[in-house]
């Protein structure tokens, strides 16, 4: 806990060892020392022992510890789940799951491979992305602070839906990001940059698949050639009939001279 959090008499859930699965020691604090550190006096073990403990070593109020193990079994059986679900720390999908999710607006983060936030802010954007309100998935959960806690495989199936109901909501700023980043890591010193920009490209990729821009990029290429094919047959229908100064004029608009 911050030394902010602690209050004299009240009894805290210690830890000697700040892990989760530490067992817990009963303690009330006496008064702050100096610093981060504190006087404590032990319930249990040791009733009546008196001595100094750090403020990171009271993880809890003691009336919440119960309530703290519950959280970390909780937030260990997400990380199982989420590492059978293809979970990779670092790896473009998570970026790409973090990209779209933190672009909807809704003050939501992905943190390794877990979607946090309030859980009607995940139903809002669910609602966004046409997917009915609430999780899914048995993993996920809500700690004590009301906060959700989304499984991996449920956050990106929500990233892939919204990224596809409102690919320009995401894509601005994908394309903004790149261009400013790019013009960075062009300049003297800046050449540090070049290795995360690569890093986010790989993710940025995967959100233009999500959002369909390269078929769309596909699909406007397409048209642009049947229109150049249909300019070059006016091109030659002209000439044949005799009418070579509008022929020159397309062909010359046609090559952008």
């Amino acid at each position: 806990m911050y030394k902010c959090q602690i209050e004299p008499g009240k009894e805290y859930a210690l830890r000697e060892k700040r892990r989760p699965g530490e067992p817990f020691q009963r303690v009330k604090a006496i008064a702050h020392v100096r610093g981060n550190k504190w006087k404590a006096e032990w319930i249990d073990p040791n009733p009546g022992l008196i001595d100094y403990v750090e403020s990171g070593q009271l993880v809890a109020l003691w009336k919440d510890a119960r309530h703290l193990l519950k959280e970390e079994e909780n937030a260990e059986r997400l990380r199982r789940h989420n590492l059978e679900h293809g979970y990779s720390k670092g790896s473009p999908l998570e970026g790409a799951i973090q990209t779209v999710l933190e672009s909807a607006g809704e003050q939501l983060y992905v943190h390794s491979g877990v979607l946090l936030g309030d859980p009607e802010a995940v139903d809002r954007v669910r609602s966004r992305a046409g997917l009915p309100p609430g999780v899914v998935s048995p993993a996920s959960y809500v700690d004590r602070t009301g906060q959700i806690h989304v499984a991996y495989d449920e956050a990106l199936e929500l990233a892939r839906a919204f990224c596809a109901k409102e690919p320009s909501t995401v894509l601005v700023g994908v394309e903004a990001t790149e261009q400013e980043w790019s013009q960075d890591a062009a300049r003297p010193g800046e050449s540090y940059l070049v290795g995360l920009l690569n890093d986010y490209r790989a993710a940025w990729a995967l959100v233009r698949q999500w959002a369909g821009h390269d078929v769309a990029v596909a699909a406007r290429e397409e048209r642009i050639k049947r229109i150049e094919r249909l300019v070059w047959d006016a091109v030659y229908a002209l000439q044949k009939a005799g009418l070579d100064k509008e022929a020159a004029r397309l062909r010359k608009a046609l090559s952008g001279s």
